[in-house]
């Protein structure tokens, strides 16, 4: 099943992109419809990659994204939001172009790109 882009952009929350001491955050919010995922990343800003061991995800509790699998996958019912964060990395004002890669149970992969302003 293909799913829309601008649908997927709806995942992000706008303006949430920020520098903080570990590294770089933002946050996502299903407001599509219940998702299961059972892999994240890896996501790539201004074209460089992070791979899932150097993104931590905090829904409830923190969790490494490498630690979500088909055996172990992260639900997220309607409203869920989801912090994600990059281990290591400052950005500098302005714009960046963000592409996250998932996979879940409902649809497979799926393919975020939004561009947001730091």
């Amino acid at each position: 099943m293909v799913i829309p882009a601008a649908l997927l952009r709806r995942f992000f929350v706008d303006g949430s992109l920020r520098n903080e001491e570990e590294g770089v955050g933002f946050e996502l919010r299903n407001l599509v419809a219940p998702t299961t995922m059972t892999a994240f990343g890896p996501i790539e800003i201004d074209d460089l990659p992070f791979a899932a061991d150097e993104i931590t995800l905090v829904a409830s509790k923190g969790r490494p994204a490498s630690a979500i699998s088909s055996q172990a996958p992260l639900f997220l019912a309607m409203g869920t939001s989801l912090s994600v964060r990059i281990h290591g990395l400052h950005l500098p004002a302005g714009e960046h172009q963000i592409t996250i890669h998932a996979i879940t149970r409902e649809v497979g992969a799926v393919v975020i790109d939004v561009t947001e302003t730091i």
